[in-house]
């Protein structure tokens, strides 16, 4: 696929640009990946739509500064690269984090997106009786020793045995390859509270749920009433584990989002 870069205030941002048809999709990575964790949609749905997927700051082909990365951050970046591509009003899919992005952006900048798919994403706060244990992960995360500790989180908690041994340790090797700050001050931003606006996405939304998700589908639907829920048997990254069922949700959602 053919990487381009579009350069905001002397940061460059990479993103594939192809396909073509409304409405125009955009699609956004979660933690510590890229554009690549969409390889099973992109060609997919670039027969009938412009297809857009972003490397976020700090990720992939984009440039990588030395600095702290945000949820409010990555907004403002995409906010800029919607209006700088002249995508109008896409349709946002996030993946993890990625989906955070775009219920923030929905939540602030409404006008810039007709519709949102959050693939199993962190919009849920940590339970109380977890908080110790993410202190210790950012701890890590910190520490001399982030590779490893990133690769246990990764392995660990975002995964479950069934997944296929070969893209569990591809996604490992290549997440703890991340920038450290990356890893920390994106982490510690998705797993803010304040940064999971609750009440109802005031357009056409779906949430993709893994199997492994601890969120039901009635706490999902409690927290962001009027948004439709549907579980997807499969660890956290649905999309590529189950490609062809997530591909078939997103084909059915986007024929009831219509042009």
């Amino acid at each position: 696929m053919n990487v381009k870069t579009a350069e905001r205030d002397g940061v460059k941002l990479a993103y594939v640009d192809t396909g073509g048809g409304d409405p125009p999709l955009l699609f956004i990575h979660g933690w510590c990946c890229n554009h690549s964790y969409w390889r099973d949609q992109i060609p997919q749905f670039a027969k009938r739509h412009r297809v857009v997927a972003v490397d976020l700051r700090g990720h992939g082909q984009s440039d990588k500064p030395d600095q702290d990365y945000t949820i409010g951050g990555f907004v403002d970046d995409v906010a800029w690269l919607v209006r700088d591509l002249g995508l109008r009003r896409p349709v946002l899919i996030g993946h993890s984090m990625g989906g955070l992005i775009a219920l923030n952006l929905v939540r602030q900048r409404r006008e810039l997106a007709r519709a949102a798919v959050f693939d199993d994403a962190a919009m849920m706060p940590v339970p109380e009786q977890f908080q110790p244990m993410v202190a210790s992960m950012l701890e890590g995360l910190r520490s001399p020793a982030y590779r490893e500790a990133a690769g246990n989180f990764v392995g660990n908690f975002l995964f479950r045995p069934e997944s296929p041994a070969q893209l569990k340790e591809e996604t490992i090797t290549a997440m703890a390859a991340a920038p450290q700050r990356v890893m920390h001050t994106a982490l510690a931003s998705t797993l803010s509270e304040e940064n999971m606006p609750a009440g109802p996405v005031t357009m056409p939304s779906l949430f993709v749920r893994a199997a492994t998700q601890r969120a039901t589908e009635e706490e999902l639907k409690a927290r962001y009433p009027g948004m439709s829920v549907t579980t997807v048997d499969a660890a956290h990254f649905i999309q590529m584990e189950k490609p062809q069922e997530f591909n078939r949700i997103l084909e059915q959602f986007l024929l009831e989002v219509g042009d």
